[in-house]
């Protein structure tokens, strides 16, 4: 067993097509094959099926595709404990959406250069549903998301951090100072919005519509930075994870507006492919997304 071979059959499990899979290699078609049956043969089980021009992971293919992941991640990690780290080179491919991008996201962004300066780090923006059509395509390595908990049997997904979201407005807005609010005045308020479409602003449209009430935001933006900038400013109401607006709150220009059954439990989570390799400096990104706070 070679680890040339083990690449190989990483790359196959993930393209699920030998063509493929030879192409991102440099390999012939043949080539690809060659090592495949090299390696069934030295576990002694099939780990593809063949169907037409796909393949398909065996149920022995499945269980290796973890064993496999680990032999190349410890071989990697090895080489780097032998080597100066700062030499990977390379592109990290990042999804997330506006609402994370404007907290404390820039942070980690410098952490990582610093540990790996010659790695080459693309982020692209977009919903949940852009991103993983993005993450399904293998246009991206990770994805960060703030929404419900996704369970998904294709996804590898990992919980960073829980939050509740809250209606919040300026300390100046007359709301603020009541004991009681109810839904019906936050609606009458100037609402401005995350994108409605998706994350936890189409949950709270969910369950406004399960009482048969509804919102029309004047202003609909991704820019949680504008949004907070407009809230400060007495410009009106807003619907935000407590994360993107803690400094606020604690520094007294915005404060929370309680509506208990109105508040959704959100989740800050990264996500990659189950087939996807994880290198080294994607490990590290991952990491510092886990130590963020």
């Amino acid at each position: 067993m070679e680890l040339r071979e083990i690449n190989t059959f990483l790359v196959a499990a993930e393209k699920m097509n030998f063509s493929k899979a030879a192409k991102q290699l440099g390999y012939t078609q043949a080539a690809v094959t060659i090592q495949i049956k090299q390696l069934e043969k030295d576990l002694g089980v099939l780990l593809f099926d063949r169907i037409g021009k796909s393949v398909y992971l065996t149920n022995s293919g499945e269980k290796f595709l973890t064993y496999a992941q680990k032999i190349l991640f410890y071989t990697e990690e090895a080489k780097a404990g032998l080597k100066n780290e700062k030499l990977y080179s390379g592109v990290i491919r990042i999804g997330t959406s506006e609402s994370i991008l404007s907290t404390s996201f820039s942070r980690i962004i410098k952490e990582f250069h610093h540990i790996h300066p010659n790695m080459h780090i693309c982020i692209k923006t977009g919903t949940r549903d852009f991103i993983f059509n993005l993450m399904i395509h293998n246009e991206l390595d990770l994805a960060y998301s703030i929404d419900q908990n996704i369970i998904d049997h294709e996804w590898i997904g990992k919980i960073i951090q829980k939050d509740k979201v809250y209606f919040v407005a300026s300390t100046k807005n007359y709301l603020t100072q009541k004991k009681e609010v109810s839904i019906e005045e936050i609606l009458e308020q100037e609402l401005i919005m995350t994108e409605c479409n998706s994350g936890y602003s189409y949950e709270l449209s969910q369950q406004l519509a399960q009482n048969g009430l509804y919102f029309h935001p004047y202003l609909e933006i991704g820019n949680t930075d504008l949004i907070r900038s407009f809230i400060m400013e007495n410009r009106g109401v807003s619907y935000l994870p407590f994360f993107i607006i803690e400094k606020e709150i604690k520094n007294g220009t915005i404060a929370p507006i309680r509506i208990p059954e109105f508040e959704v439990s959100v989740y800050r989570q990264l996500f990659w492919h189950k087939n996807k390799y994880i290198t080294k400096p994607m490990n590290d990104f991952l990491k510092l997304i886990k130590n963020m706070k």
